[in-house]
Protein backbone atom coordinates (compact mmCIF):
# COMPACT_ATOMS: atom_id res chain seq x y z
CA UNK A 1 0.00 0.00 0.00
CA UNK A 2 2.90 2.06 0.69
CA UNK A 3 4.53 1.38 -2.42
CA UNK A 4 1.24 2.48 -4.27
CA UNK A 5 1.03 5.69 -2.63
CA UNK A 6 4.73 6.44 -3.03
CA UNK A 7 4.65 5.79 -6.99
CA UNK A 8 1.49 7.49 -7.63
CA UNK A 9 2.87 11.29 -7.63
CA UNK A 10 6.26 9.81 -9.29
CA UNK A 11 3.80 8.87 -12.12
CA UNK A 12 2.14 11.69 -11.92
CA UNK A 13 5.31 13.86 -11.97
CA UNK A 14 6.70 11.52 -14.88
CA UNK A 15 3.14 12.02 -16.93
CA UNK A 16 3.06 15.83 -16.38
CA UNK A 17 7.40 15.71 -18.11
CA UNK A 18 6.39 13.79 -20.70
CA UNK A 19 3.40 15.96 -21.55
CA UNK A 20 5.43 19.07 -21.40
CA UNK A 21 7.90 17.53 -23.76
CA UNK A 22 5.95 15.79 -26.14
CA UNK A 23 3.13 17.78 -26.01
CA UNK A 24 2.93 21.56 -28.06
CA UNK A 25 2.06 24.40 -25.70
CA UNK A 26 -0.64 26.77 -26.59
CA UNK A 27 1.48 29.69 -27.28
CA UNK A 28 3.69 27.47 -29.95
CA UNK A 29 3.11 28.80 -33.36
CA UNK A 30 0.28 26.76 -35.46
CA UNK A 31 2.65 26.23 -38.58
CA UNK A 32 5.66 24.44 -36.21
CA UNK A 33 3.20 22.10 -34.28
CA UNK A 34 3.55 19.26 -37.32
CA UNK A 35 7.26 19.57 -36.76
CA UNK A 36 7.24 19.47 -32.57
CA UNK A 37 7.40 16.07 -31.75
CA UNK A 38 10.31 15.19 -34.40
CA UNK A 39 11.97 18.11 -33.55
CA UNK A 40 12.22 17.84 -29.78
CA UNK A 41 12.57 14.01 -30.36
CA UNK A 42 16.04 15.10 -32.08
CA UNK A 43 17.02 17.68 -29.37
CA UNK A 44 16.55 14.01 -26.82
CA UNK A 45 18.49 11.90 -29.22
CA UNK A 46 21.25 14.66 -29.36
CA UNK A 47 21.31 14.87 -26.22
CA UNK A 48 22.24 10.89 -25.47
CA UNK A 49 24.35 11.35 -28.58
CA UNK A 50 26.63 13.71 -26.47
CA UNK A 51 26.61 11.77 -23.56
CA UNK A 52 27.97 8.69 -25.31
CA UNK A 53 30.54 10.72 -26.83
CA UNK A 54 31.52 12.51 -24.23
CA UNK A 55 32.43 9.29 -22.37
CA UNK A 56 34.15 7.76 -25.07
CA UNK A 57 36.46 10.76 -24.80
CA UNK A 58 36.18 10.91 -21.25
CA UNK A 59 37.30 6.88 -21.16
CA UNK A 60 39.94 6.88 -24.51
CA UNK A 61 41.69 10.63 -24.41
CA UNK A 62 44.41 11.67 -22.11
CA UNK A 63 43.97 15.52 -22.80
CA UNK A 64 39.84 14.83 -22.52
CA UNK A 65 39.38 18.43 -20.48
CA UNK A 66 39.13 21.13 -23.39
CA UNK A 67 37.03 18.93 -25.79
CA UNK A 68 34.52 17.88 -22.95
CA UNK A 69 34.44 21.40 -21.52
CA UNK A 70 33.74 22.84 -24.84
CA UNK A 71 31.19 20.85 -25.40
CA UNK A 72 29.41 21.51 -22.42
CA UNK A 73 29.53 24.80 -23.31
CA UNK A 74 27.67 24.51 -26.69
CA UNK A 75 25.80 22.14 -24.81
CA UNK A 76 24.15 24.15 -22.54
CA UNK A 77 23.32 27.03 -25.12
CA UNK A 78 22.11 24.09 -27.14
CA UNK A 79 19.60 22.82 -24.35
CA UNK A 80 18.73 27.18 -23.94
CA UNK A 81 17.73 26.65 -27.60
CA UNK A 82 15.56 23.11 -26.48
CA UNK A 83 14.40 24.84 -23.75
CA UNK A 84 12.61 27.58 -25.99
CA UNK A 85 11.71 25.30 -28.28
CA UNK A 86 9.43 23.07 -25.67
CA UNK A 87 7.63 26.53 -24.36
CA UNK A 88 6.56 27.31 -27.36
CA UNK A 89 9.14 29.64 -28.77
CA UNK A 90 9.96 27.57 -31.77
CA UNK A 91 12.31 29.42 -34.37
CA UNK A 92 14.30 30.79 -31.73
CA UNK A 93 15.05 27.49 -29.95
CA UNK A 94 15.75 26.23 -32.73
CA UNK A 95 18.08 28.84 -34.66
CA UNK A 96 19.79 29.02 -31.28
CA UNK A 97 20.33 25.63 -31.34
CA UNK A 98 21.54 24.92 -34.93
CA UNK A 99 24.21 28.17 -34.54
CA UNK A 100 25.60 26.44 -31.18
CA UNK A 101 25.36 22.92 -33.24
CA UNK A 102 27.75 24.37 -35.68
CA UNK A 103 30.38 26.53 -33.17
CA UNK A 104 30.30 22.74 -31.43
CA UNK A 105 31.33 21.58 -34.81
CA UNK A 106 33.97 23.75 -35.94
CA UNK A 107 35.03 23.40 -32.16
CA UNK A 108 35.91 19.36 -32.55
CA UNK A 109 37.08 19.70 -35.87
CA UNK A 110 39.82 22.33 -34.37
CA UNK A 111 40.71 19.96 -31.44
CA UNK A 112 39.71 16.45 -32.67
CA UNK A 113 40.34 16.80 -36.42
CA UNK A 114 38.82 16.72 -39.84
CA UNK A 115 38.71 12.63 -39.61
CA UNK A 116 36.75 12.90 -37.29
CA UNK A 117 33.66 13.90 -39.72
CA UNK A 118 32.38 16.68 -37.59
CA UNK A 119 31.65 18.21 -40.90
CA UNK A 120 28.94 16.57 -41.69
CA UNK A 121 26.44 18.82 -38.77
CA UNK A 122 27.25 21.83 -41.24
CA UNK A 123 25.00 20.32 -44.20
CA UNK A 124 22.71 18.64 -41.55
CA UNK A 125 21.99 21.79 -39.85
CA UNK A 126 21.68 24.00 -43.12
CA UNK A 127 18.96 21.30 -44.58
CA UNK A 128 17.26 20.94 -41.33
CA UNK A 129 16.93 24.68 -41.31
CA UNK A 130 15.72 24.94 -44.69
CA UNK A 131 13.01 22.58 -43.61
CA UNK A 132 11.59 24.40 -40.45
CA UNK A 133 8.88 26.62 -41.04
CA UNK A 134 11.48 29.83 -40.32
CA UNK A 135 10.77 33.11 -42.34
CA UNK A 136 12.03 33.01 -46.05
CA UNK A 137 15.34 35.38 -45.93
CA UNK A 138 15.74 34.28 -42.85
CA UNK A 139 16.24 30.76 -43.04
CA UNK A 140 17.86 31.21 -46.29
CA UNK A 141 20.54 33.36 -44.53
CA UNK A 142 21.59 31.01 -41.53
CA UNK A 143 21.36 27.97 -44.13
CA UNK A 144 24.26 30.11 -46.69
CA UNK A 145 26.23 31.29 -43.44
CA UNK A 146 26.53 27.20 -42.41
CA UNK A 147 27.73 26.19 -45.74
CA UNK A 148 30.20 29.40 -45.52
CA UNK A 149 31.76 28.61 -42.42
CA UNK A 150 31.58 24.79 -43.94
CA UNK A 151 33.63 25.85 -47.02
CA UNK A 152 36.06 27.81 -45.09
CA UNK A 153 36.81 24.89 -42.44
CA UNK A 154 37.76 22.51 -45.75
CA UNK A 155 39.87 25.04 -46.86
CA UNK A 156 41.66 26.32 -43.65
CA UNK A 157 41.27 23.22 -41.44
CA UNK A 158 40.68 19.72 -43.45
CA UNK A 159 44.77 19.53 -43.61
CA UNK A 160 45.60 20.86 -40.21
CA UNK A 161 46.38 18.38 -37.56
CA UNK A 162 44.07 18.00 -34.57
CA UNK A 163 45.13 20.29 -31.92
CA UNK A 164 44.54 17.06 -29.11
CA UNK A 165 45.89 14.09 -30.26
CA UNK A 166 43.19 11.37 -29.80
CA UNK A 167 43.62 7.71 -30.63
CA UNK A 168 42.84 5.89 -33.94
CA UNK A 169 40.26 3.86 -32.40
CA UNK A 170 38.65 6.97 -30.93
CA UNK A 171 38.72 8.79 -33.86
CA UNK A 172 36.98 6.21 -36.06
CA UNK A 173 34.45 5.06 -33.38
CA UNK A 174 33.47 9.31 -33.41
CA UNK A 175 33.83 9.72 -37.18
CA UNK A 176 31.12 6.88 -37.42
CA UNK A 177 28.51 8.28 -34.91
CA UNK A 178 28.81 11.42 -36.46
CA UNK A 179 27.58 9.75 -39.65
CA UNK A 180 24.88 7.72 -37.81
CA UNK A 181 24.28 10.88 -35.75
CA UNK A 182 23.66 13.63 -38.56
CA UNK A 183 21.60 10.72 -40.24
CA UNK A 184 19.43 10.46 -37.31
CA UNK A 185 19.16 14.12 -36.32
CA UNK A 186 18.00 15.10 -39.71
CA UNK A 187 16.04 11.78 -40.52
CA UNK A 188 14.09 11.59 -37.27
CA UNK A 189 12.35 15.11 -37.76
CA UNK A 190 12.37 15.03 -41.60
CA UNK A 191 10.73 11.06 -41.72
CA UNK A 192 7.82 12.25 -38.86
CA UNK A 193 7.38 15.87 -40.62
CA UNK A 194 6.85 13.76 -44.27
CA UNK A 195 4.80 11.11 -42.22
CA UNK A 196 2.45 14.06 -40.81
CA UNK A 197 2.51 15.64 -44.60
CA UNK A 198 1.20 12.43 -46.28
CA UNK A 199 -1.49 11.88 -43.08
CA UNK A 200 -2.47 15.27 -43.62
CA UNK A 201 -2.94 15.01 -47.26
CA UNK A 202 -5.00 11.52 -47.11
CA UNK A 203 -7.42 13.59 -44.66
CA UNK A 204 -7.73 16.22 -47.16
CA UNK A 205 -8.67 13.89 -49.89
CA UNK A 206 -10.89 12.47 -47.94
CA UNK A 207 -12.86 15.40 -46.21
CA UNK A 208 -13.24 16.16 -50.01
CA UNK A 209 -14.25 13.08 -51.19
CA UNK A 210 -17.31 13.43 -48.11
CA UNK A 211 -18.70 16.34 -50.03
CA UNK A 212 -18.40 15.96 -53.43
CA UNK A 213 -17.78 12.73 -55.82
CA UNK A 214 -14.82 11.51 -55.98
CA UNK A 215 -13.80 12.17 -59.84
CA UNK A 216 -14.70 15.37 -59.24
CA UNK A 217 -12.58 16.03 -56.40
CA UNK A 218 -9.90 14.94 -58.49
CA UNK A 219 -10.29 17.34 -61.25
CA UNK A 220 -10.59 19.90 -58.95
CA UNK A 221 -7.61 19.21 -57.29
CA UNK A 222 -5.42 19.28 -60.91
CA UNK A 223 -7.66 22.32 -62.49
CA UNK A 224 -8.57 25.28 -61.24
CA UNK A 225 -10.40 25.90 -64.12
CA UNK A 226 -14.55 25.95 -63.74
CA UNK A 227 -15.88 22.70 -63.52
CA UNK A 228 -19.08 21.77 -64.97
CA UNK A 229 -20.98 18.82 -66.15
CA UNK A 230 -23.85 18.20 -68.29
CA UNK A 231 -26.17 15.41 -67.10
CA UNK A 232 -28.60 14.39 -69.87
CA UNK A 233 -30.11 11.58 -67.51
CA UNK A 234 -29.83 11.40 -63.91
CA UNK A 235 -32.46 10.59 -61.14
CA UNK A 236 -33.12 12.82 -57.91
CA UNK A 237 -34.48 11.85 -54.35
CA UNK A 238 -35.47 14.71 -51.65
CA UNK A 239 -36.35 12.94 -48.36
CA UNK A 240 -37.96 15.69 -46.18
CA UNK A 241 -38.76 14.65 -42.10
CA UNK A 242 -42.56 15.38 -41.62
CA UNK A 243 -43.44 18.37 -38.84
CA UNK A 244 -39.48 18.62 -38.02
CA UNK A 245 -40.53 22.68 -37.61
CA UNK A 246 -42.51 21.61 -34.91
CA UNK A 247 -40.36 19.24 -33.16
CA UNK A 248 -37.47 21.62 -32.91
CA UNK A 249 -39.59 24.59 -31.73
CA UNK A 250 -40.41 21.83 -28.41
CA UNK A 251 -36.91 20.40 -27.90
CA UNK A 252 -33.40 21.67 -26.98
CA UNK A 253 -31.01 21.98 -29.70
CA UNK A 254 -28.72 19.32 -28.60
CA UNK A 255 -31.51 17.20 -29.27
CA UNK A 256 -32.19 18.35 -33.11
CA UNK A 257 -28.91 17.88 -33.86
CA UNK A 258 -28.40 14.69 -32.22
CA UNK A 259 -31.91 13.24 -34.10
CA UNK A 260 -30.67 14.68 -37.38
CA UNK A 261 -27.01 13.12 -36.98
CA UNK A 262 -28.59 9.86 -35.97
CA UNK A 263 -30.96 10.04 -39.08
CA UNK A 264 -28.35 11.43 -41.93
CA UNK A 265 -25.26 9.60 -40.56
CA UNK A 266 -27.30 6.05 -41.44
CA UNK A 267 -28.59 7.67 -44.59
CA UNK A 268 -24.62 8.24 -45.45
CA UNK A 269 -23.69 4.83 -44.94
CA UNK A 270 -26.34 3.45 -47.13
CA UNK A 271 -26.17 6.11 -49.95
CA UNK A 272 -22.32 5.00 -49.86
CA UNK A 273 -22.87 1.63 -50.47
CA UNK A 274 -25.14 1.79 -53.21
CA UNK A 275 -22.43 3.80 -54.65
CA UNK A 276 -25.27 6.95 -55.00
CA UNK A 277 -24.08 10.46 -54.55
CA UNK A 278 -25.54 12.80 -51.79
CA UNK A 279 -25.42 16.34 -52.96
CA UNK A 280 -26.48 18.04 -49.95
CA UNK A 281 -28.33 18.68 -46.69
CA UNK A 282 -30.57 21.51 -45.99
CA UNK A 283 -32.59 21.75 -42.95
CA UNK A 284 -34.14 18.52 -42.39
CA UNK A 285 -33.86 17.54 -46.49
CA UNK A 286 -31.81 15.28 -47.34
CA UNK A 287 -30.69 15.40 -51.27
CA UNK A 288 -29.12 11.96 -53.30
CA UNK A 289 -28.44 11.94 -57.05
CA UNK A 290 -27.69 9.03 -59.21
CA UNK A 291 -26.55 9.15 -62.49
CA UNK A 292 -23.30 11.34 -61.89
CA UNK A 293 -20.82 11.99 -62.36
CA UNK A 294 -20.51 8.64 -63.76
CA UNK A 295 -23.49 7.82 -66.24
CA UNK A 296 -25.07 4.68 -65.01
CA UNK A 297 -28.45 2.59 -66.64
CA UNK A 298 -30.25 2.07 -63.41
CA UNK A 299 -30.12 5.39 -61.86
CA UNK A 300 -34.01 5.20 -61.04
CA UNK A 301 -34.50 1.83 -59.88
CA UNK A 302 -31.79 2.09 -57.50
CA UNK A 303 -32.86 5.82 -56.11
CA UNK A 304 -36.56 4.17 -55.64
CA UNK A 305 -35.31 0.92 -54.14
CA UNK A 306 -32.97 3.81 -51.74
CA UNK A 307 -36.47 5.08 -51.08
CA UNK A 308 -37.91 2.78 -49.14
CA UNK A 309 -34.51 2.11 -47.33
CA UNK A 310 -34.49 5.46 -46.08
CA UNK A 311 -38.24 5.12 -44.83
CA UNK A 312 -37.41 1.90 -42.75
CA UNK A 313 -34.30 3.84 -41.63
CA UNK A 314 -36.56 7.36 -40.00
CA UNK A 315 -38.90 4.84 -38.92
CA UNK A 316 -36.55 3.87 -36.34
CA UNK A 317 -36.03 7.28 -34.53
CA UNK A 318 -38.49 8.98 -32.68
CA UNK A 319 -39.74 12.25 -31.87
CA UNK A 320 -40.25 13.73 -28.69
CA UNK A 321 -43.74 12.40 -28.31
CA UNK A 322 -42.43 8.94 -29.12
CA UNK A 323 -43.71 8.87 -32.34
CA UNK A 324 -41.75 7.00 -35.12
CA UNK A 325 -40.06 10.08 -37.44
CA UNK A 326 -41.74 9.93 -41.09
CA UNK A 327 -40.00 11.51 -44.27
CA UNK A 328 -41.98 12.74 -47.27
CA UNK A 329 -39.94 11.98 -50.69
CA UNK A 330 -40.28 13.20 -53.97
CA UNK A 331 -38.34 11.01 -57.10
CA UNK A 332 -37.91 12.63 -60.35
CA UNK A 333 -35.75 11.56 -63.34
CA UNK A 334 -34.36 14.18 -66.36
CA UNK A 335 -31.18 16.13 -67.76
CA UNK A 336 -29.28 18.46 -65.34
CA UNK A 337 -26.25 20.76 -65.14
CA UNK A 338 -23.67 19.86 -62.13
CA UNK A 339 -20.89 21.65 -60.72
CA UNK A 340 -18.51 22.90 -58.16
CA UNK A 341 -19.37 26.56 -57.44
CA UNK A 342 -17.68 29.03 -54.84
CA UNK A 343 -14.05 30.21 -54.06
CA UNK A 344 -13.72 29.51 -50.47
CA UNK A 345 -16.25 27.42 -49.19
CA UNK A 346 -17.01 25.41 -52.35
CA UNK A 347 -19.42 23.05 -53.11
CA UNK A 348 -20.44 20.54 -55.74
CA UNK A 349 -24.09 21.05 -56.47
CA UNK A 350 -26.65 20.10 -59.32
CA UNK A 351 -29.19 22.52 -60.89
CA UNK A 352 -31.81 22.40 -63.71
CA UNK A 353 -35.66 21.69 -63.71
CA UNK A 354 -35.36 18.14 -62.78
CA UNK A 355 -34.17 19.37 -59.39
CA UNK A 356 -37.04 22.02 -59.25
CA UNK A 357 -39.44 19.68 -59.48
CA UNK A 358 -37.99 17.02 -57.53
CA UNK A 359 -38.37 19.58 -54.86
CA UNK A 360 -42.01 20.07 -55.35
CA UNK A 361 -42.79 16.27 -55.73
CA UNK A 362 -40.91 16.24 -52.14
CA UNK A 363 -43.44 19.11 -50.71
CA UNK A 364 -46.80 18.03 -52.29
CA UNK A 365 -46.41 13.84 -51.22
CA UNK A 366 -47.39 11.88 -48.14
CA UNK A 367 -45.37 11.00 -44.92
CA UNK A 368 -43.94 8.05 -45.57
CA UNK A 369 -45.12 7.18 -49.11
CA UNK A 370 -43.03 8.16 -52.82
CA UNK A 371 -44.20 10.79 -54.95
CA UNK A 372 -42.24 10.36 -58.09
CA UNK A 373 -42.78 11.79 -61.75
CA UNK A 374 -44.36 10.34 -64.65
CA UNK A 375 -41.21 9.79 -66.27
CA UNK A 376 -39.16 8.31 -63.65
CA UNK A 377 -43.03 5.89 -63.37
CA UNK A 378 -42.53 4.60 -66.78
CA UNK A 379 -38.43 4.05 -66.70
CA UNK A 380 -39.23 1.62 -63.31
CA UNK A 381 -42.72 0.27 -63.68
CA UNK A 382 -42.03 -2.50 -65.21
CA UNK A 383 -38.82 -4.19 -63.12
CA UNK A 384 -40.70 -3.64 -60.41
CA UNK A 385 -44.38 -4.74 -61.70
CA UNK A 386 -46.08 -1.57 -60.77
CA UNK A 387 -49.68 -0.29 -61.81
CA UNK A 388 -50.56 2.73 -60.21
CA UNK A 389 -53.28 5.00 -60.22
CA UNK A 390 -52.20 8.74 -62.18
CA UNK A 391 -52.94 11.84 -60.30
CA UNK A 392 -52.94 15.20 -61.10
CA UNK A 393 -50.67 17.95 -58.89
CA UNK A 394 -50.81 21.40 -59.84
CA UNK A 395 -47.32 23.00 -59.44
CA UNK A 396 -45.91 26.49 -59.63
CA UNK A 397 -44.18 27.26 -62.52
CA UNK A 398 -45.57 24.56 -63.91
CA UNK A 399 -49.12 23.69 -63.71
CA UNK A 400 -50.64 20.31 -63.77
CA UNK A 401 -48.46 17.47 -63.51
CA UNK A 402 -48.91 13.48 -63.70
CA UNK A 403 -47.56 12.15 -60.73
CA UNK A 404 -47.68 8.77 -58.99
CA UNK A 405 -47.67 7.55 -55.49
CA UNK A 406 -46.51 5.05 -53.68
Amino acid sequence: MVRVLVLQPAKKIMDKIAEILFTPQPRHPKEWKPAFLAMQLGFIAGGFGLLGRDLLIFLSVENWTPIIGFELLFASIIGVGFVLHTFGFAATGVVIACVAGVASATCFIVLTGWATSFYLWYVNLAVLTLAVPIRGWTKWSIAISFIAVYSLAYLFLSESAAVIEIPTLTEQILAVSNIVGALLILGLPMGLYSKFLVEERERSERLLHNIMPKEIADRLKGNKRTIALENPEITVLMADIVNFTAFSEKVSADEVVKLLDGIFSEFDDVVEDLGVEKIKTIGDSYMIVAGLPQHREDHAQILYQLCFELHRIAGGFVDDEGNSIRLRIGLNSGPAVSGVIGKTKFAFDVWGDTINTTARLEAHGEPGKVHMSERTYLIIKDQFDLDLEASEVVMKGKGKVTTYLV
